[in-house]
């Protein structure tokens, strides 16, 4: 199935091959400069020739990090065993070849990120997607829950804060769904990869929750501008942590030593760091709220957390691949279509805002150009 944002991104780069600029904003691919401590530390562990194996687990300094950073977060002991380190895609598939078996129902809140639909199309599950509303501002509803557990599935997808929306969703229904969850014998991932760089709403962890069928993910890449490294991890149950610690050993053998030694360093100004986040991610949302209301060719709701804007572009009269093509081709602004976050939703576009100030702004001012044309 792949992803369609990678598509876009490879005939983009064959527009800038012929010499023309192109706006990109289809991918979550954050410009600003990393904390100057990873780059640094990575940098060390090279010189130090650190390029060898290490535990599939992950290094234990970084695993000890973070385990020691949830530990302050959620009140309750994590330990290092609680800890697996591997690629965030990756952690998606891991999950349900863990515990899903071909043919298994698994529900997600949508829109949702691709990686889901990809990892559960490839490992032949069947997807029940229940959608959640502009109208409620693609907030997580009880109605929605009781959608999501009367499916029965083996598992669900639960994404705060959300990708591609922006939405952050509330305590009590995220912890209902996590408790009923568990009552009824279904797994539960929680992608909470952005968090940390909430900024319209108070993000809510289920890691609190010390529940045996509940995993927690997360990711290095946009905490800290390094989706290069390619760096993820889950938080949970030791027994289901070991699993993942076999998984890693099966598909990777471990990630390098170097990026991991680079992200021990930066943990020690994740606070700083993310920080600066949100503040860049408030002033792009304010920019782009007003920008994209000079149209009414498009609806959204601006974002609560990191930077997609999921856009309804039904006025506009195209649907989701026609209008990214045309975008691309008339206005060499590139974003992913809407159908990537879930096959009926064709009526809609992803941008995403976290590229360089001057590129966003022409590629949105791009974008509300084409809109005003249709």
């Amino acid at each position: 199935m792949g992803q369609k944002m990678f598509a876009v991104l490879e005939q983009a780069r064959r527009i800038e091959s012929q010499g023309a600029k192109v706006y990109h904003l289809e991918l979550g691919n954050p410009r600003l400069p990393p904390p100057p401590a990873i780059l640094s530390r990575t940098v060390q562990a090279l010189i130090e020739q650190e390029v060898g194996y290490t535990q599939s687990a992950g290094h234990p300094a970084l695993r000890q990090a973070i385990a020691q950073l949830r530990e302050r977060a959620w009140g309750h002991t994590i330990t290092e065993a609680n800890v697996v380190v591997s690629p965030a895609n990756l952690i998606i598939n891991q999950f349900f070849d863990l515990v899903c078996d071909p043919g298994d129902k698994v529900v997600f809140f949508t829109p949702a990120f691709p990686s889901y639909w990809a990892a559960a199309t490839h490992m032949g599950l069947q997807v029940e997607g229940v959608t959640l509303d502009l109208v409620t501002g693609y907030d997580l509803t009880d109605e929605a829950i009781t959608r999501a557990l009367a499916a029965r599935p083996k598992a669900i997808v639960v994404n705060s804060a959300n990708n591609p929306t922006g939405a952050v969703y509330g305590r009590e229904p995220l912890e209902r769904l996590a408790v009923e969850c568990d009552r009824l014998g279904i797994w539960l991932l929680s992608d909470e990869t952005y968090g940390e760089i909430s900024f319209g709403r108070p993000f809510h962890s289920l890691g609190g929750l010390e529940l045996p069928r509940l995993v927690v993910m997360s990711s290095f890449s946009k905490l800290f501008s390094v989706p290069g490294y390619r760096i993820g991890f889950v938080i949970a149950h030791p027994d289901v942590a070991e699993k993942f610690a076999l998984s890693v050993s099966t598909l990777v053998s471990c990630l390098p030593i170097f990026t991991q030694l680079g992200c021990v360093a930066a943990l020690d100004c994740i606070e700083d760091y993310t920080a600066s986040v949100r503040e860049r991610c408030v002033s792009m949302t304010e920019w782009c709220d007003q920008a994209l209301q000079g149209t009414n060719r498009i609806s959204f709701v601006p974002p609560k957390a990191g930077f997609y804007y999921f856009l309804d572009i039904s006025a506009c009269g195209l649907d989701d691949l026609t209008f990214a093509q045309r975008l691309l081709e008339e206005q060499q602004t590139a974003v992913t279509p809407g159908s990537s976050f879930d096959p009926s939703l064709r009526s809609h576009i992803r941008i995403a805002t976290c590229g360089s100030v001057l590129d966003v702004h022409e590629g949105v001012r791009r974008l509300v150009a084409l809109a005003e044309t249709l």
